[in-house]
């Protein structure tokens, strides 16, 4: 006689219940391990906006004092990036600032905004753009810094 399946050997078909409540734990234990992941990470490190001097500016102090405020280097920016700075900014009020994070510096090759400047608060010497040095780029965590790696 032939050995026939019993009800306890035959394949078992899969309800929607039992499949239903079987993703619904592997969703939840993903997302718990996720979340798990997610209160170990270390967080990125950023200093807050500063605001730079346009190109060609002398270092601050010297700056400060050669600078008449006249605002013909914001009038030439051709791209709206300078602004004169007001009272209770941090900065010496009505010197020519701005913050990269906001409009950054198109870095022009002619300089217009050196071309402007009177006085040599912005150094008449820069003539190729590519010389200017404007902020400094800090690294802070090596460990967390994708470029780094």
């Amino acid at each position: 006689m032939k050995n026939s399946p019993t009800p306890s050997d035959a394949p078992q078909s899969l309800t929607r219940r039992v499949f239903l409540s079987g993703s619904l734990g592997v969703a939840c234990s993903a997302g718990m391990i996720g979340a798990g992941l997610a209160t170990q990470a270390t967080p990125a490190q950023a200093r807050p906006a500063e605001a730079l001097r346009p190109p060609g500016a002398l270092p601050e102090a010297d700056f400060l004092s050669a600078c008449v405020r006249c605002g013909l280097c914001v009038r030439d920016c051709p791209y709206d990036t300078l602004k004169l700075a007001r009272l209770g900014e941090g900065k010496g009020v009505g010197t020519p600032w701005f913050s990269a994070r906001d409009i950054p510096c198109e870095m022009c090759p002619d300089v217009p905004c050196v071309k402007a400047c009177p006085t040599g608060a912005l150094d008449p010497a820069l003539t190729d753009i590519n010389q200017a040095r404007m902020g400094l780029a800090v690294l802070i965590d090596h460990e967390t810094c994708l470029n780094f790696l």
